[in-house]
């Protein structure tokens, strides 16, 4: 996930001849969490970072040894621990995959600081299918790269209660997210009852396995997400809102999401 962290100054000018200097180094370093607990095995994981100063460059420095659990409303607790690989990485130490209805609690301790979340599994939407065509504008023309094809998804949506999702897309197994700055959310409203051959970004190849991956959200991640998809795509203009920080749903003051989602895909493979 690209984590967008804005910074935000207010600076005055009452004609005043004196320079003024920032220290922008003394601006205090802020723990940033990004969990996902699903309904399918092997996706569940808590990583923890920091902020960074503002001169550094690269990823957020990780954050280790931090006590990492999630627990159930039915009185199951699962312990996660830091990967030996990548730290800051925790993973369940049993294996378990989220429940349809369940509510998940996140607990974090770091050196007796503590951050708390707690989000519904809830249920989403099946993606009927995904098919494909031919674009005859890409086709004939002469400086495409070799991609013609348009992939199209099916899927029914119930309008009976107020429903949330974020839509991931791949190429042969690679996630088309433009290096984390393709963000897609949508709430069912803009949906609809069903979905008839809405395109999917991107063009494909012969031989490409296109897939599509469909998460639920509650309300407070989907802010979440709508939030990091403003702020990636804001133009920075005059009549754009001032920046800020995505709304976080975890307590203690950490920036990031802890998302508990159930998914459903579907795929298809592009032949002649």
């Amino acid at each position: 996930m690209k984590k967008v962290i804005i910074i935000v100054f207010s600076i005055f000018f009452f004609a005043c001849e004196e320079g003024i200097i920032l220290d922008v180094n003394q601006v205090e370093s802020k723990v940033v969490i990004e969990g996902l607990i699903t309904n399918r095995p092997g996706q569940q994981y808590i990583k923890i970072g920091k902020t960074a100063d503002f001169y550094s460059s690269g990823t957020n420095p990780a954050v280790s040894s931090a006590q990492v659990s999630v627990s159930d409303d039915l009185g199951n607790t699962y312990t996660f621990s830091e990967s030996t690989e990548k730290p800051g990485l925790y993973l369940p130490s049993a294996a378990f995959t989220g429940q349809v209805g369940r509510i998940y609690n996140l607990d974090i301790d770091i050196d007796g600081e503590k951050y708390t979340a707690s989000e519904e599994l809830l249920g989403v939407a099946n993606i009927d299918s995904l098919t494909y065509g031919l674009n005859e504008e890409e086709f004939s023309d002469p400086e495409d790269e070799g991609r013609f094809y348009n992939v199209f998804v099916y899927t029914k949506e119930p309008q009976d209660e107020d429903n949330f999702y974020l839509f991931k897309f791949y190429r042969n197994e690679e996630w088309l997210n433009d290096n984390g700055e393709d963000i897609t959310v949508t709430d069912d409203v803009a949906i609809g009852e069903a979905i008839e051959g809405l395109e999917l970004p991107e063009y494909h190849s012969v031989g490409d396995s296109v897939s599509m991956e469909m998460y639920s959200l509650t309300q407070k991640e989907f802010i979440y997400w709508s939030d990091v998809a403003n702020l990636i795509f804001s133009d920075g203009g005059v009549f754009s809102p001032l920046p800020a920080n995505p709304r976080s749903n975890i307590s203690g003051g950490a920036l990031g999401i802890f998302q508990v989602s159930a998914v459903s895909s579907s795929y298809v493979l592009i032949e002649e």
